[in-house]
């Protein structure tokens, strides 16, 4: 049994009932096709102005999560501006090795959730500095590991008292009530989209859609 499809079965039915107040089995159906004709009609008709794009929840959502990201990105620009480390990615990386300990080069990069180009410049920007230092990996010989220094865990620790200051500020005035609520949420969020990125990074958005939106 596919329980995704019945998952969104159970939902359509959810919608059916408070657009009609209606349990017939054979209006849900005539529903269901009037419903699934208007989006096929709406998806064939060109749309060439903004006025055509209907206005939605989704669209708020995506602004302002894209909204916050660049304000964010704003306040960690402003607490490293006197700092040794040249941004974001060279901060994150350092905090990345404090918490895991020694990773390989691509593990690394993976978990700072860079394309593998921009995640060796930030790499090598970080071993000529001396934050970091690099050696042969012993389990495989075809990579290497990378770890902190003294010096980096000292640039980084400095650093940190500025960015705990970015932190209070992102989060703004929200009650620790509400900050739960917006954790619980990303977190959600977080744990739907990482697996795509991990594991379908590139796929076509079609076919992304199919598989994990219900009812698209």
């Amino acid at each position: 049994m596919s329980y995704d499809l019945l998952k969104q079965v159970i939902g359509l039915l959810e919608d059916f009932e408070q657009e009609t107040g209606n349990k017939d089995l054979t209006a849900f159906s005539e529903w269901l096709y009037q419903r699934q004709r208007g989006a096929q009609e709406e998806a064939e008709i060109p749309r060439t102005r903004w006025d055509d794009y209907p206005e939605n929840i989704d669209v708020h959502i995506a602004m302002s999560i894209g909204g916050l990201n660049a304000h964010a990105k704003h306040y960690i620009k402003t607490a490293l501006k006197d700092s040794e480390l040249k941004g974001m990615h060279d901060f994150t990386f350092l905090a990345t090795l404090v918490d895991q300990g020694d990773l390989r080069k691509t593990d690394l990069i993976a978990l700072n959730m860079l394309e593998f180009s921009p995640g060796m410049e930030v790499i090598r920007r970080l071993l000529r500095n001396g934050f970091i230092e690099d050696y042969d990996n012993p389990e495989d010989g075809r990579s290497r590991r990378v770890s902190i220094t003294a010096a980096g865990k000292a640039v980084f620790f400095s650093a940190m008292q500025n960015i705990q200051k970015v932190n209070r500020i992102v989060v703004g005035n929200l009650t620790e009530a509400e900050k739960q609520v917006v954790l619980n949420k990303l977190r959600k969020l977080m744990a739907f989209h990482q697996p795509i990125w991990d594991n379908e990074y590139g796929e076509d958005l079609e076919k992304i859609m199919e598989k994990h939106i219900l009812g698209a």
